[in-house]
């Protein structure tokens, strides 16, 4: 669960649209879900200010897509998938926005943030060998707001 939408339940609460036990038990219910073959950290942002990452690698695609399914019902709005087959990027649901970056094997679900300002990277390469890793890298670097 990101911040906002621990504030906007917290607003719920206190509009009284959303009583104070359901909230504290969806609040208990954080910040891990399993899923049988995985275990999600919806609280990672809070503690660590960068949300859960889906390392694509050793997953099925159907592993991959239920994640970003239950990432999305979490509130996750922005979630990056690296080391992405094209099979995976298929199985992703057309209903959440999903783009696709074949050469550095990278998926994000959801629209990239704009920059913090607190930073910049840069990413070099030796030549177009490293093409597909530098994508990799720059595209991270994008999606936690640099």
């Amino acid at each position: 669960m990101e911040q906002r939408a621990i504030k906007a339940l917290l607003e719920q609460v206190a509009a009284g649209q959303v009583d104070v036990d359901d909230a504290l038990l969806r609040l208990k219910m954080e910040p891990f879900e399993e899923l049988g073959f995985a275990k999600l950290d919806s609280h990672r942002g809070l503690r660590q200010g960068v949300a859960e990452v889906i390392y694509g690698a050793g997953k099925t695609p159907e592993q991959i897509a239920r994640i970003v399914d239950a990432m999305r019902s979490g509130g996750q709005d922005t979630i990056l998938i690296t080391r992405m087959s094209v099979e995976a990027a298929a199985a992703i649901d057309p209903a959440h926005p999903f783009t696709y970056y074949e050469m550095g094997r990278i998926g994000i679900v959801g629209s990239l943030p704009s920059p913090d300002g607190s930073g910049k990277v840069v990413v070099a390469t030796g030549g177009t060998s490293d093409m597909p890793v530098a994508e990799e890298a720059a595209l991270t670097a994008e999606a936690l707001g640099n």
